[in-house]
């Protein structure tokens, strides 16, 4: 099996979730293969990158994503049938908040400079699904004390997928080690 891993904005492939979720024992003895790439800054590019790689896999893998590689992650996986875990995600009712994203912005892992733009912020209004098609190919991993994006917003979107709620946290998803083998048991 496959599992294809999704760094959220302003991140990287190397960020602390992908390296715990790769480097863990769970997934090693599972003999999960795990690709987990940099992603463009360009929502348009992210997604090409990504379907690119599904296809490549002849569709059989499944998602995680966190944060706004959790929107990605639900956008490919309901879109073609797959099964997805998403970590803090991006869901629909919070774009509008992303608008305020629009400008400069540092890279936490690479330092890189870029500029997100008016025209990337649409591309993710127009993929934005409002409904999910497939709504138990889809769990949603949420810290209630996310400081980033609202949970009631995520909780509703997930509403008829697997939901996976814990009282405190933070955005980054604290204790996320301990969710690996109940992520694993619903991917694979």
């Amino acid at each position: 099996m496959k599992i294809l891993y999704l760094h959220g904005f302003n991140s990287s492939s190397n960020s602390n979730k992908a390296q715990i979720f790769k480097n863990s024992k769970f997934v090693q003895n599972s003999k999960a293969e795990v690709i987990s790439p940099d992603l463009p800054i360009s929502p348009k590019e992210a997604i090409k990158d990504i379907l690119n790689l599904v296809k490549k896999c002849n569709f059989s893998i499944s998602l995680i994503g966190s944060s706004l590689g959790g929107f990605y992650a639900t956008y490919i996986s309901d879109t073609y049938n797959l099964r997805s875990v998403n970590i803090n995600p991006v869901v629909p009712d919070h774009l509008e908040n992303m608008k305020k994203l629009i400008g400069q912005h540092q890279n936490y892992q690479t330092n890189e400079n870029y500029f997100f733009t008016q025209e990337m912020y649409n591309f993710l209004n127009r993929i934005k699904i409002n409904k999910l098609k497939n709504p138990q190919n889809h769990l949603a991993l949420i810290q209630l004390e996310d400081n980033v994006l609202n949970h009631i917003k995520t909780m509703s979107f997930y509403k008829d997928g697997h939901l996976c709620a814990e009282i405190e946290g933070s955005h980054e998803y604290i204790g996320f080690e301990n969710k690996i083998p109940f992520i694993l048991d619903f991917l694979l």
